[in-house]
This record gives structure tokens, sequence and C-alpha cells, in this order.
């Protein structure tokens, strides 16, 4: 290989980087060059002597002049441009191509020197010089295995990946997108794109890249997942902030993706399971879709004794599904009340000033091949530990009583929402965590992606 030449006269005859990279490429590649040509490189070393252009790379712009060059450098087609994709590549994988940034960064006591830099240049020197060499087929085997840490093949490549990584409820820091546009650009086509459930995708990204692209992000608190017969990752709307929203999103998915996607992460399921926290009965995040969901609720409180049984009431005028009617000269809501809560503090005389905050939460909703929305449970539960509860216990039934294949929405069909509904209410699932989750079934789920 490449590299344990260079390592050769790099480490074993103390050469500069540049003189190391010639003279072992010059062992690779058969360049036919004499031991004295590394004297043209040799002022290259540490970045001319000054921290510039890292001699590695120096080093292996001189090799491709040896491949390519055949009468002079303007007259050899594709030379600049070889070059170039040389020069971007070391900057992508490395971080930069300058000596002064690099040493930092790679440089180690002892002999190996700077050779963690040169061994980062001999690969992407191969790549340039040799694409294929050494390299086996991806198999269907490693396939799903890289799937299942979230690295979906591309199908237009032959060993290219899409890096699923995950987001906490849609949401990254400015050092997050930052590492991830750095990695983007180190390890796949310096693309990124979002998933409909609010994850990001790097593009491109080479079997060989996965480990390193992996290692990275763990550098920087970001993994990658959120494939297969599992707890999904959570997504949420804006309701924390939005004007509709009637509950804190972003707390409750971030709670629920740490108690329920990294908690139960090693559960396997009968399929995937999403779930999805909408701040309102908007339905942004369309929560009645996904295998739970959970929607914010504001139950307005009518003071009859303030009502005056206006013929314009504005209540009545407020509400979005038309809903709310004055029945006898009394404001009361219809059944398809759906709890927006508009409609609290509309009244001038204070009829509906009163409400409570609450939780709706569907099952067995989902959104694909087959679409169903969701069923809701009787109660409006009013505190967030219920609704935690109510999650797990449904993660617990999906395991216990689902078939292995098949989704949530079966399952509570199969079942009965009656009966779901009594389990998800009563406490024996709890009771019977252990038992559930010890037991050896689902070992192949049926997600596919």
């Amino acid at each position: 290989m490449l590299k344990d030449k260079v390592y050769k006269y790099y480490v074993e005859q103390n050469m500069t980087c540049a003189e190391a990279m010639l003279l072992g490429a010059n062992d690779e590649y058969g360049l036919g060059l004499s031991p004295e040509s590394a004297k043209l490189v040799g002022g290259f070393g540490s970045g001319i002597g000054c921290g510039n252009v890292c001699g590695a790379l120096a080093g292996a712009v001189a090799v491709i002049g040896q491949l390519l060059i055949k009468k002079d450098a303007h007259s050899t087609e594709g030379f600049k441009e070889t070059c170039a994709q040389l020069a971007q590549k070391f900057e992508a994988r490395l971080g930069s191509t300058l000596c002064s940034e690099l040493t930092p960064k790679y440089k180690k006591d002892g002999d190996r020197r700077c050779f963690d830099t040169i061994e980062l240049a001999c690969e992407v020197l191969d790549s340039i010089v040799n694409p294929n060499a050494g390299k086996e087929p991806v198999t269907a085997e490693q396939k799903t295995a890289v799937k299942a840490e979230g690295f979906l093949w591309d199908k237009n490549t032959p060993d290219r990946f899409n890096a699923r990584v995950i987001t906490v409820n849609g949401k990254i820091s400015a050092d997050e997108a930052k590492a991830l546009g750095e990695a983007a650009e180190r390890f796949g086509t310096g693309e990124v794109a979002m998933t409909t459930r609010l994850t990001v995708e790097i593009q491109g990204i080479p079997y060989e890249n996965i480990k390193p692209l992996q290692a990275f992000l763990a550098e920087h608190g970001l993994e990658t997942g959120g494939t297969g017969s599992k707890v999904r990752p959570v997504v949420s709307c804006k309701g924390t902030t939005c004007q509709y929203g009637n509950i804190d999103t972003f707390a409750l998915s971030r709670e629920i993706h740490e108690l329920f996607y990294k908690g139960y992460h090693g559960v396997k399921l009968p399929h995937k399971f999403k779930i999805a926290v909408g701040g309102c009965p908007n339905n942004c995040v369309k929560p009645d879709l996904n295998d739970l969901g959970i929607v914010g609720q504001r139950v307005p409180k009518v003071d009859l004794d303030k009502c005056r049984g206006c013929k314009k009431c504005q209540i009545v005028e407020t509400c979005p599904i038309h809903s709310a009617s004055v029945v006898d000269g009394k404001v009361s809501f219809g059944d398809e009340c759906n709890h927006c809560g508009r409609c609290v503090g509309k009244c001038p005389f204070h009829a509906v000033d009163d409400s409570t905050y609450g939780y709706r939460i569907y099952v067995g909703g989902r959104w694909g091949k087959k679409v169903a929305r969701g069923q809701f449970l009787s109660p409006i539960f009013t505190d967030k530990d219920q609704v935690i509860a109510i999650i797990e216990k449904a993660i617990l039934l999906f395991r216990d009583q689902g078939i292995t294949g098949e989704r949530f929405q079966d399952t509570v069909n199969r079942l009965g929402l009656e009966n779901v509904e009594r389990q998800l209410l009563g406490n024996e699932l709890l009771e019977r965590r252990d038992e559930i989750i010890g037991a050896e079934k689902h070992t192949v789920g049926g997600a596919t992606c």
C-alpha cells in the first residue's frame, strides 16, 4: 500500500513529508524516478519551512505531474483540474491545506511526527490515482449492516450511502450545523438533505468513510441512526414558540426522545414506531398520522352567568371550525370542538376567559403505502407524566401483542380500540415491563428503511 511505502521513507529514513510522498509513490506506482528526484521537493517540508502549504500535499501534486504531464502542464488536458481535485479532497478530508493548521491537529511526539497527516494524504492521492484499487464490492450484508446504523445505500452508485444524522425535534445548534457542513465536505459530496421527519442526511458517503464520519460526528455530539423496527426519532412542530401552540412541544419531544428513542433503542418491535408532537389542532406535523401522536389542547370553560347571548357572539365569530353556537341564549360548543383555544378571552363580557390545557393522544395512525388516521383515546390528559406513561405502555403493548411485520395501526385494529385503550389506561403493561422487554421476539422486524 502507498502509505506503507511512504512510511519507510518518512519514519525509517527520516525524510521530509514531501520527499517521502514522492519516493513512496514512485515505488507504489512505478513512476520511474531516481532517488535524487526527492531533492526537487525537499524544500516543501514543514509547509515550505513556514507553515504554508502542507508538504505531503505538495509531494502529491508532484506525483500527479509525473503521472499526467506529457510535454508540459499547459498542454496536458485535465492536469489542472486533477490538481484542483486533489487539493479540494485533501482539504475536505483533513480540514485544511496549511501545515500550520494541520500540525496542531495531527502531529504526534516521537518518530511518527506528522505521519497521521501523511497517511490521510496517501488515501486522498490513492483515491485519485487508482480510485478502484483494492476495493471490494459492497455486499448486500454490508449494506444491511450499515443501514442499521443510519446509512442508506444510494441506488445510483455502487458504494455510496446517505448518512442519516439524528436531530432532537428537528433542532440543531449553529455549531452542529457547522459540523454537519464540514462532515459533508470531508466525507461525502458536500451536500446535505432534510428528511420529512426533520433528520439530516449527509449525501454520498463512500463505504470506507462511514467509520471516520461516525467518529467525526461523535466528536461534535452527533450520531447517525433512525432506521429499523424500533422507536424512531421524535418529530415536533414549533408549538413552543408558535402563537397557536398550547403545549411546550420542544421540551416534551426532547423528553420523549431521551426516554424512548434513546432509552428503548435496543428494543426490537414488530415494525417502526413513529411519534409526533403537535402544539395545537392545526396538525402541522400530522400527529394523527403517526403510530402515536400528541396534540396540544386548550379546553374552553364557559361561565354561563356572564354569557349575554349576544346576537353577534364573538365566540361564535372566532371559532375557526364553526363549532360554537348560541343555543337558548347561551353559547355552547358542539362535539366537533377540537379544543384549539382560539376563542378563549374573546368574549367582551368575560364569559370564556378560563380554560384547561392538556394533551390529546392518537394511536394507530400511519402514512405511506397505506394511510390511516389515528384514533384518539377518550380522556384529554392534563398531566404530562400521564402522557409519558401512555407512550411507554403503547410501545410495550406493540412489542408484546403486535405480530412481527405489522404496523401499530394493524395491532390496534386487530385488538380493538376499546381493548387497547383499557390496557393503555391500566397499569398491567408497566408491571410486566421487564418480562415484555426481555422476551425473545421480533428479531427481524418489518421495517425496510
